[in-house]
Order: C-alpha cells, then structure tokens, then sequence
C-alpha cells in the first residue's frame, strides 16, 4: 500500500511539473506575440502622397509572431508603371519617419483608382494591378512577384534617399 501511495504522489508531482513547464513554455513563446503596431497614423500620411489617392494598411507575422511584415495597398490616380514608381518614391520617405514603416519589411500592392470606387477591400484586391520587372529595375529593387513589392526597411531608406 504504502509503494501505491509513493507512485501516486510521484505521477502527481510529475504531472504538476509537466503542468508548470508547459505553462512556462507557452509564456515563452507568446513573449514573441507583441501586438500589431499602430498604423492608423502611416495609413493617413500615406494617403496625401502625390499620386495616391488612398491607402490602406496592416500587419501579418507569416512564419513566426515575431516577425512582421506590413501589407500596404495604394489606391493610385495614375495606374501606369510610371505612376507605380512615382508612388513609390512619393511614399518612401513617409516609411522611412514613421516608427512602424522604418522598422519592419513592407509588402505594397497597387490598385488604380479610389478605394471608394470598389464595393469592400476583398473586391478591389482583383483589380491589383502587375509589379513589372521594368518598375523594379527602375526602382533599384528585386523582382518580387507580379503583385506585390516587397522592401526592406534599408530599400526603402535608399528609395526615400534617392538612391
């Protein structure tokens, strides 16, 4: 009886240990979850970018919750490769001075015209318009994709500088 009751006590112990370090653990791991940055405020600046008529913003942790990435979309006047580009540079230095944009990997989409001209963001996404290699090329940057421009926040310093 009495080794009945030792094992008892050893899986209870046990259990209880498991317990706290899965707890531990788990804390750990959620130290890395910080919250979304705020860009309620590049959001603003960037929509009174010459050339950008609006634009939208938010942040995506893919592959790990700590690392961050911001998903930007310009509403553009100009839909043409040129306008892109122009956009661009037009935007660099509002990610450069803001906390957020100067500190984290941008995604940006384009889309020709105003937000208000699409019935919700899902709608206007399929009227994104193609990153070519000829506005890369032109911006100084790799191709990243035919939908998107992805930057780093140094690329976007060299962008913003006029590099």
């Amino acid at each position: 009886m009495r080794n009945t009751r030792v094992g008892r006590r050893r899986i209870g112990r046990l259990r209880v240990t498991a317990f706290v370090a899965l707890f531990a653990l788990g804390s750990v791991a959620l130290v890395g979850c910080a919250a979304n940055p705020d860009v309620s405020s590049l959001e603003s600046e960037l929509s009174t970018v010459d050339g950008v008529n609006d634009a939208t913003a938010g942040a995506t942790h893919s592959g790990a919750p700590w690392y961050t990435t911001l998903v930007v979309t310009l509403y553009l006047e100009d839909p043409s490769d040129a306008g892109v580009v122009e956009a661009v540079r037009g935007a660099a230095p509002v990610f450069v001075a803001d906390d957020a944009g100067s500190r984290h990997d941008v995604s940006l989409y384009f889309i020709g015209g105003q937000r208000s001209d699409y019935e919700s963001d899902f709608d206007a996404e399929s009227y994104e318009l193609t990153v070519t290699p000829d506005i890369c090329a032109t911006l100084g940057v790799p191709d990243s994709g035919p939908y998107s421009l992805r930057l780093s926040p140094a690329q976007m310093r060299e962008i913003a500088d006029g590099e």
